[in-house]
């Protein structure tokens, strides 16, 4: 388990909208709100949770194959939280 953090957008509704939009798509789950959720990948091998502050999102990888480097899987959930 790892924790990182990504600066709060101004509109996190349309953030958290576009997240949903991107994990469903793609076959995984999400379930949240504007102060905090969870989401897996379609595989249920990568799985975590957020928590938003008043600044930033704090994102907790709570489950990830060993041989993923922490880095992949943190700059693949950025892509999600930070493009529209």
């Amino acid at each position: 388990m790892f924790s990182f953090y990504i600066k709060r957008p101004d509109d996190i509704m349309a953030t958290l909208r576009n997240v949903e939009y991107k994990v469903t798509s793609s076959g995984g789950k999400f379930s949240g709100d504007t102060v905090s959720g969870a989401f897996a990948n379609a595989k249920r091998d990568v799985m975590g949770k957020y928590l938003v502050g008043d600044d930033a999102i704090k994102i907790t990888i709570t489950r990830k194959p060993f041989i993923y480097p922490n880095s992949a899987v943190e700059n693949r959930i950025r892509e999600y939280f930070t493009e529209y």
